[in-house]
C-alpha cells in the first residue's frame, strides 16, 4: 500500500520538482554525483540552450569543470505542453529543430536518448551534437585551466576538465559513449585543430560530432535516434570508463529510467501522508513537502568510483574500503543533516566518516568547510549526542573538532584568544561570525564533556559565550564592537540587532539579557522572519504566537529560496532547534496524520485529527496516549517509534507555557 501511494504520489505531484533555480532543471538520484541540468536562456524557460552535467551534484556551485551536450548544436524550443519531470526523468519535444529528448540519470552519470525527425514525422538521416567543455556562455565569470576531449574509437570519447576551486584543486573526468558511430567531427572556433583530430587539447574546448541517423533504404525502428551514454570521475578517464560500464552498459534507457524511480521512491517512502485524495489545497501542500523530502535527499554528493577509488582533497588517490565516500556537504545545512540523522541514520554514519577521512587527510587538521564548518561541525556534534555512532568514536570525534574549531591556522582563532569576540575591523558580518563560533565552541565543549576532558572544557569555557560580548546590555540589542571594547555604530547597525535573538545553544541566557520573557516576545513580534523565529516562542508566555507563524510560513513557502529541511521537519511538527542535543522542539503539524518508517523498523505516527485552517494552535501533545508536558520530545523516544498525538482548537492557548526543566536544553539554565 505504501509503495503504490508514493508511486502515485510522485506521478501525480512532483513533476516540476526539480527546480533548481528560476532557469534550471536537473535530473539526478539521491545522493547521485552528477546532476543534469536543463539550462535556458534569461527570461526564456521554453528554450534550452544547453544540457549542464555538473559533477558532484549542484553543490560543487561548478567548481569541477562541467560537461554540456546540446543535441543538433543549437537553441532548441520546447513545443508547448510537452515537457515532463520526474524524479531522475527529463523528456521535452522540440520544435525547429524537431527532437524528441529523453534523459535519465544513475549514481555517476546519465543517459540521453536524441529522436531527431522532420516536421512530417519522417527521421532526419543525418544529426549533430554539440560536446561543450566551455562554461563561459553560461558562466561568464569562470575559468578553466585545462579542458581536453580524446575520441577513443567511432563510438567512445573521453576527456576532462580541471578546475582552481576555492579550497582545492577540481578535477572532472568524463566518458561518453554513442549508439552510432561518428563519421565526421571538428573543433569549433579553433583552427589549429584538424578536423577529425583524436585529441583536443586547450582552456575552452567545444566539438561538433556528426552522424548519420539511418541504415539505408530501409527503414528501422532506430531510425533517427541517437543515444548518448555519459559518466564521470575525478580519478581518471579509465575511472569514468568504469563506471559507465558497470552502470550502464546491457541495460536500456528504460530500465535506467526504472530504476531511477525507484531510487526515489524507495527513499521518499520513509514518510507517507494519510490523508484521502481530492482536496486541491491539500494536494498542492501534500506536492509542496514532497518537492521539500526530494530537495532534502540531493546532497552531499557520491564521489567514489565503483571500484572505490576517490580523488582526495590532498589530491591522492585513495579507496574508500570500509565507508562510501561523501562530498559537497554544505548545501543541506545543519537542520537537513538532523532529518537524515533522524531519517536515515546509516547515511548519516557514513556522512561522519567521510570527515573524518577529509579530516585524516588534511595537512591542517581540519574538517571540510572552510567558512561553513559550523556546518560538519553540527553534524559530527549531533550524530554523537542523537547516539547513532559508537562511544569508542569519541576520541576521534573531539580530536577533530578541537583542531578544527581552535586551529592556529584560522585567522579568527588568535583575535578570540586575545579579545574574546570577533571586532568590527576584523570582519563586516562580525556578529554572525561570533554566534557561529559560540555554537562551535559549545559543540567542543559538549564532545569535551562525553569524554571526561574536563580540563579542555575549563579552557574553552569562556569562547561557549562570546555572543555575549556583542549584546548591549542597556538595550538587549545586537551590536558590534571595537576593538578597544567601544560601541562600533555604522548605518547597518540597526539592521542587524535581532541578529543574536538566535543562539541555539543557549537561549534562556539571551531571553534573561533581552529583558526577559515579555520583552522577549516583543522583540519577537517585531523581528524579521527566519527559520527559528516560530520555535523562539517557546521561552514566551505566548507560544501559540509561535503556532500561528509556522502556519503563515509553511503557507508562504517558497522551494526555491528556503530551506526545504526546514519545511519537512515543521510539517511533522518538530524541529532540531539545537542540533548536538537530542532534543526537538514542537511546534504544529501541517497535515493530520503522517507516518514516519523508522530505520531501525519502528514506526512513528503523527497525528492532529482535528487540524482545519482554522484549528491552528495546540491545545496539548500526548505522546502514546500520556500528555506531554514539556516543549520537546527526545530523539531517544521517538526511535521507540509511537503515536505523537497534537489536539488542535480554534483559539490560542494561552495558559499553556514552559518554564525551567520543561524547556528545551539551554547552556545557562535559568
Amino acid at each position: 500500500m505504501i509503495k503504490r501511494l508514493i508511486s502515485i504520489i510522485v506521478a501525480a505531484f512532483l513533476p516540476g520538482l526539480l527546480l533548481a533555480g528560476p532557469y534550471t532543471r536537473g535530473v539526478t538520484i539521491p545522493f547521485g554525483s552528477v546532476s543534469v541540468f536543463v539550462v535556458s536562456p534569461l527570461n526564456e524557460p521554453e528554450t534550452i540552450s544547453s544540457f549542464e552535467h555538473r559533477f558532484y551534484n549542484m553543490g560543487s556551485d561548478r567548481k569541477y569543470g562541467r560537461l554540456y551536450i546540446v543535441p543538433s548544436a543549437g537553441p532548441l524550443h520546447i513545443q508547448q505542453g510537452s515537457s515532463l519531470e520526474q524524479p531522475g526523468f527529463f523528456s521535452a519535444r522540440t520544435v525547429d529543430p524537431a527532437i524528441n529528448i529523453q534523459i535519465t540519470a544513475t549514481s555517476r552519470g546519465s543517459m540521453h536518448r536524441y529522436t531527431f525527425f522532420q516536421e512530417q514525422g519522417e527521421p532526419l538521416k543525418e544529426g549533430k551534437i554539440l560536446l561543450d567543455l566551455d562554461g563561459s556562455k553560461e558562466d561568464p565569470g569562470s575559468e578553466l585551466l585545462w579542458t581536453e576531449i580524446r575520441v577513443v574509437d567511432q563510438c567512445t570519447v573521453t576527456g576532462c576538465c580541471i578546475q582552481d576551486g576555492e579550497w582545492d584543486m577540481g578535477h572532472m573526468f568524463f566518458a561518453v559513449r554513442f549508439s552510432r558511430p561518428v563519421r565526421r567531427f571538428y573543433a569549433v572556433d579553433r583552427k589549429d585543430i584538424p578536423e577529425n583530430y583524436p585529441l583536443l587539447r586547450g582552456k575552452d574546448l567545444s566539438a561538433v560530432f556528426e552522424f548519420d541517423l539511418v541504415k539505408g533504404e530501409t527503414q528501422y525502428v532506430d531510425d533517427g535516434v541517437i543515444e548518448v551514454q555519459i559518466a564521470f570521475s575525478s580519478v581518471d578517464a579509465l575511472g569514468a570508463l568504469n563506471n559507465l560500464k558497470a552502470e550502464q552498459d546491457g541495460r536500456s534507457f528504460e530500465t535506467l529510467r526504472w530504476d531511477a524511480g525507484q531510487e526515489w521512491e524507495k527513499e521518499m517512502a520513509v514518510i507517507t501522508i494519510d490523508e484521502p485524495m481530492g482536496n486541491k489545497l491539500l494536494e498542492k501542500r501534500r506536492a509542496l513537502f514532497y518537492r521539500a523530502l526530494y530537495a532534502t535527499l540531493l546532497h552531499p554528493s557520491l564521489s567514489h568510483d565503483v571500484d572505490g577509488r576517490f580523488r582526495g582533497n590532498d589530491n591522492n588517490i585513495h579507496a574508500s574500503v570500509h565507508h562510501v565516500n561523501y562530498t559537497s556537504f554544505f548545501p543541506a545545512g545543519p537542520t537537513g543533516y538532523s532529518l537524515m540523522t533522524l531519517l536515515k541514520p546509516e547515511r548519516s554514519r557514513q556522512f561522519v566518516a567521510s570527515m573524518l577521512a577529509y579530516y585524516d587527510r588534511n595537512v591542517l587538521k581540519l574538517l571540510p568547510g572552510g567558512d561553513a564548518q559550523y556546518l560538519v561541525v553540527a553534524l559530527l556534534t549531533d550524530a554523537h549526542a542523537k547516539g547513532i555512532l559508537p562511544s569508542s568514536l569519541t576520541p576521534r570525534l573531539l580530536d577533530a573538532l578541537n583542531h578544527t574549531v581552535t586551529s592556529a591556522y584560522e585567522p579568527v582563532v588568535p583575535v578570540l584568544n586575545k579579545l574574546g569576540f570577533v571586532p568590527a575591523s576584523h570582519a563586516d558580518f562580525s556578529i554572525s561570525l561570533t554566534r557561529k563560533l559560540s555554537y562551535e565552541y559549545w559543540c567542543l565543549a559538549r564532545m569535551a564533556g562525553s569524554s571526561g576532558d574536563f580540563n579542555m572544557i575549563n579552557q574553552i569555557r569562556p569562547m561557549v559565550t562570546l555572543y555575549q560580548w556583542l549584546l548591549d546590555p542597556k538595550t538587549g540589542y545586537a551590536r558590534q564592537r571595537n576593538s578597544d571594547l567601544s560601541w562600533h555604530d555604522d548605518p547597518d547597525s540597526l539592521m542587524h540587532r535581532d541578529d543574536l535573538l538566535f543562539i541555539p545553544h543557549n537561549m534562556a541566557d539571551v531571553v534573561e539579557r533581552t529583558g526577559g520573557r515579555k520583552i522577549f516576545e516583543k522583540r519577537l513580534d517585531s523581528a524579521g522572519c527566519f527559520d527559528e523565529l516560530p520555535y523562539l516562542y517557546l521561552w514566551t508566555g505566548a507560544p501559540w504566537k509561535g503556532q500561528q507563524l509556522i502556519r503563515e510560513m509553511m503557507d508562504a513557502y517558497d522551494l526555491k529560496n528556503e530551506s526545504p529541511a526546514w519545511f519537512v521537519f515543521s510539517a511533522m511538527g518538530l524541529y532540531p532547534l539545537c542540533p548536538g542535543t537530542d532534543q526537538y522542539v514542537l511546534g504544529v503539524p501541517y497535515f493530520k496524520k503522517m507516518t514516519i518508517q523508522l530505520e531501525n523498523g519502528n514506526v512513528l505516527i503523527i497525528e492532529a485529527s482535528r487540524l482545519t485552517d482554522r484549528n491552528i494552535y495546540v491545545k496539548e501533545v500526548k505522546w502514546n496516549g500520556k500528555v506531554l508536558d514539556t516543549a520537546f520530545i527526545t530523539h531517544q523516544q521517538i526511535m521507540l517509534g509511537g503515536a505523537l498525538e497534537f489536539i488542535m482548537t480554534s483559539g490560542p492557548v494561552r495558559g499553556r507555557t514552559f518554564r525551567k526543566e520543561k524547556l528545551p536544553y539551554s547552556y545557562l539554565k535559568k
